[in-house]
């Protein structure tokens, strides 16, 4: 049986075996979406807390989280990796 015709019977996703899945986005907070906004236009930690009225701690904090969550080494490949998978 050819293998389209298998996938589609067993409805799967119809791309051949051994092919690369693009990894899934990672879901993000509002205050997560909006920080990463404010990196990616070139704020630094004190603007971008000014901007969302709060703590530069509390930035800090979600910058933190950020970097765990897009697997990034550093605030540039934070805003690449988001950018990859649409998040901003």
């Amino acid at each position: 049986m050819p293998y389209p015709e298998l996938v589609r019977l067993l409805g799967r996703a119809t791309s051949p075996p051994g092919a690369a899945r693009r990894p899934e986005a990672p879901r993000l907070t509002a205050r997560q979406t909006a920080v990463l906004t404010l990196m990616a236009e070139g704020h630094a930690n004190t603007a971008i807390a000014r901007a969302l009225s709060c703590s530069e701690h509390t930035v800090k904090n979600v910058i933190y989280e950020l970097m765990s969550r897009l697997h990034a080494r550093n605030r540039s490949h934070a805003v690449a990796r988001a950018l990859h998978h649409s998040l901003i």
